[in-house]
């Protein structure tokens, strides 16, 4: 059980960097190159594109991470009996994994706000018609609305730090 346990942390970690080096490359790589003159005109078509491709790569990670999360809470000696508890939310360690699973739970929501509805609008309005202003909205909920999920990832993991080392 053990070796599966080491397995299912190394698979959480991957997964985790998978999930926010996506993020970050989608801000920090795409975004920037399609904001140059000669690309403008491609912009919002790529954009929309690889945000296309990385919304089933990120689904599929958050999946990942929350079959692999619960697998490693019961490898660690936390069943139903222990989650079920009073007495365990208000302990150390319950208390981090509460605020981890809640900001786990807002950016589940976030992301299927995000991937389902704004990003997209925002992009059909900005492919129709780049200068509206609705489109212009739309972009820039759509981009703070991924600053915002980045964060909150990486709460998530400080609060996975928390959990295996404690509180600072």
């Amino acid at each position: 059980m053990q070796e599966l346990y080491t397995v299912s942390v190394a698979v959480h970690i991957v997964t985790v960097c998978l999930w926010l080096g996506g993020m970050g490359f989608l801000a920090l790589v795409v975004v920037p190159v399609t904001r140059r003159p000669a690309l403008r005109s491609l912009a919002p078509r790529l954009v929309l594109e690889t945000g296309m491709r990385f919304r089933s790569v990120g689904w599929t990670c958050l999946a990942v991470l929350l079959i692999t999360g619960a697998f490693n809470l019961y490898c660690r000696g936390f069943g139903a009996t222990e989650l079920l508890s009073p007495w365990f939310w208000r302990t150390d360690f319950g208390f981090a994994l509460l605020l981890k699973l809640a900001l786990f739970a807002f950016v589940l929501a976030l992301s299927a706000v995000h991937d389902f509805a704004i990003g997209p609008r925002a992009s059909a309005l900005l492919i129709a018609d780049p200068e509206s202003a609705a489109a212009l909205r739309y972009r820039r909920t759509a981009g703070w609305m991924g600053r915002l999920n980045a964060l909150l990832a990486l709460a998530i993991v400080w609060l996975a730090v928390v959990l295996v080392r404690g509180w600072p």
